[in-house]
Formats: C-alpha cells, structure tokens, sequence
C-alpha cells in the first residue's frame, strides 16, 4: 500500500514540529525577559522559562507570579544567564590547506 502525497505532508509537518519543540525545550528552566507590545507601549517581565508549546510561553515572575504570554504578543525573548547549553553543530571545513603560523620576521636571514 503507498503513501499518498497528502500523508507524507503531514508525516514532514509532524517532523518539523518535533523536531522544533525539541530546540525550543533546550530553553526551559532559563531566565529570560520576554517583552511584549501592549497598544504602543512596551512591557518587560523577568523570570524563570517554564514552557513553550502551543503557542504560548509559560514564566514564573521574579515576585512569583506565573503568567502565559501568547507568542504573538511576543516581541522578543532575552537570555539573561544561560545555565545550559545546546550542542553546538559541526562547521564545515571550507579550506583545507593548513594555516601557515610562522611569525614574520622581516630583518631576519633565509637559510
């Protein structure tokens, strides 16, 4: 039996937004300040990131407070201190050639 066109897009779709869940998950537990826009005025909160998922995030306040901030509010996530990291990606190697560290000496004698 194959797979339609229709069930592979949607195979795709549940990939990426695996795939995207897992990137954003590497940031809970870390302190941000999310900043919003309310009409033409910008509100800042600090706290502790708990969860981002269905288009909201979840903060625990500096004062305690817990608030879900629809991401469409959102302007901007800051990272204050970034107690973890994710696993950086390999670079790819653009030149082979080796690096030439021999210090320059323009006065000295060739052997």
């Amino acid at each position: 039996m194959e797979e339609t066109t229709e069930e592979r897009i949607e195979e795709t779709e549940e990939k990426k937004e695996t795939a995207t869940e897992y990137w954003l998950d590497s940031f809970q537990g870390q302190r941000v300040t999310i900043i919003t826009m309310q009409g033409t005025e910008e509100r800042t909160d600090p706290g502790e990131l708990l969860r981002i998922a269905d288009g909201w995030v979840q903060l625990i306040k500096d004062n305690g407070e817990m608030i879900l901030v629809p991401t469409t509010a959102i302007r901007i996530i800051k990272l204050l201190d970034m107690t973890q990291t994710t696993p950086g990606l390999p670079v790819p190697i653009i030149n082979q050639t080796p690096i030439d560290n021999h210090i320059y000496e323009p006065h000295a004698q060739i052997p």
